[in-house]
């Protein structure tokens, strides 16, 4: 070998050192029946063979054992063989992700896939044509006639993936947008490389940083869906603490009731005994307005929204705002009660907190219906006539941050609804729709 050739191994063994511990990594702390994270450590896999197979060949290009006639012309197989199933795995990692969100057509996945059919075809084709490359009698490994149509096939299945992610960009993450489209650029250059130098292994090296691009976008979502669960948590935690203090009150107060019951009656004998009646009616009618509520709030029929209502609507009320709320949900619903929560939770916490901001009357009007096979709810509070747009919608400004609206707008496409956030003439509001499967 070469010095260039050597050059090339090592990076080469550097990249599967790399994409090995990536690898172990995932293995250790992702949950590997989730189907993206699968199709993620499939990607790794492949992303390792193809350099193992690289290197192998490297190695033992020139040797004319018998042995090594079968494995220079296995490694080379399997190095373009695999090229076409990192094409296939990332379709697939696009697709699955994108299905979380929306509902795309068959048909893109198709057409990727077919390219990668056609790219594999042609690698077993070429064993026997050497039309993509071929080995002399001294097993030396020599680029074909079509060599480039090798290069051109997947680069032309990541432009069509490019063309995917981009079309639907708005169902991407901005921070996570940016990964997708670095994981392909890098081989789209490499491969573009490999077609004008030979010697160096662009492909393994685009290759082992693209995973490693993927795999900081991944932890990057992870950590923000942890991050996302724990402040989920801490809500229903506070909202469930509200409603635990609201019973406790409640059975306290009815306690004194009962306990102070007694006196009453004495005073109902009293009057009762000397005869002045009217004096007992103004006393009972005193008497009845003391007495606790004897419901708690049933503000619908699903337990996990109403008692986010009862704790909300508690904290509104308390800080003078009017709340007008009709609300029809069922008991038992195909969206989980933590994405309803998400849902009420936030947009209700936004409007107590812009009307907290408001000098003069406040009030927040909640309604909530199902219609078919879709749940609305709309929220309108008024507001202070200041708002921070960006994009489509607008920031919160809650002191913290909390989970915000990009969290409510997130369930909205998983549920492949739509939601649209509007303020105008100091009212702000926001329609939500999410669909409910049978």
């Amino acid at each position: 070998m070469g010095v260039l050739s050597y050059v090339s191994v090592s990076l080469s063994a550097l990249c599967v050192i790399i994409s090995i511990i990536v690898l172990l990594c995932v293995l250790t702390d992702y949950d590997r029946r989730s189907k993206l994270n699968r199709l993620f450590i499939t990607l790794i896999f492949f992303s390792i063979g193809i350099t193992i197979s690289d290197v192998v060949a490297y190695l033992i290009e020139g040797n004319t054992e018998t042995y090594a006639y079968y494995i220079v012309r296995i490694a080379n197989f399997l190095h373009y063989a695999f090229g076409a199933l990192i094409l296939a795995a990332m379709t697939f990692y696009i697709l699955a992700y994108l299905e979380t969100k929306i509902k795309i057509p068959r048909g893109l996945k198709d057409l990727v896939l077919t390219m990668c059919f056609i790219s594999m075809l042609l690698t077993i084709i070429s064993q026997f044509t050497g039309i993509y490359y071929y080995i002399d009698e001294f097993n030396v490994y020599h680029r074909g006639q079509v060599f480039w149509l090798s290069q051109i096939l997947p680069m032309v299945g990541m432009f069509l993936n490019m063309g995917i992610v981009l079309y639907y960009r708005k169902s991407f993450e901005r921070k996570f947008l940016f990964f997708f489209l670095a994981y392909m650029i890098l081989p789209m250059s490499a491969l573009s490389l490999a077609l004008m130098f030979y010697g160096i292994t662009f492909i393994n090296i685009a290759t082992t940083l693209s995973v490693l691009v993927l795999y900081i976008g991944v932890q990057i979502d992870h950590t923000h869906n942890m991050i996302m669960q724990i402040k989920l948590m801490d809500n229903q935690l506070e909202v469930q603490s509200e409603h635990y203090r609201m019973l406790q009150s409640h059975i306290s107060e009815v306690k004194k009731a009962r306990h102070d019951l007694r006196h009453h009656l004495s005073a109902f004998q009293s009057y009762i005994n000397t005869g002045e009646t009217d004096k007992l009616e103004k006393y009972i009618s005193e008497y009845k307005a003391s007495l606790p509520d004897d419901t708690i709030m049933n503000y619908c029929e699903n337990y996990a929204v109403n008692s986010v209502l009862i704790h909300y609507i508690s904290m509104a009320r308390n800080a003078d705002i009017k709340v007008e709320i009709h609300t029809e949900l069922p008991e038992k619903i195909s969206i989980s009660d933590s994405d309803l929560c998400i849902v009420f939770g936030n947009c209700i916490e936004n409007a107590i907190e812009a009307c907290r901001r408001v000098d003069g009357e406040k009030f927040i009007k909640i309604n909530s219906m199902v219609t078919g096979n879709m749940l609305t709810i709309v929220i309108d509070n008024n507001f202070d006539g200041e708002l921070t747009k960006k994009g489509d919608g607008f920031v919160s400004k809650k002191h913290g941050g909390g989970i915000g609206v990009p969290s409510v707008k997130s369930v909205i496409r998983k549920h492949n609804g739509n939601a649209r956030f509007e303020a105008k003439d100091g009212v702000f509001a926001a329609s939500l729709m999410l669909q409910i499967n049978d």
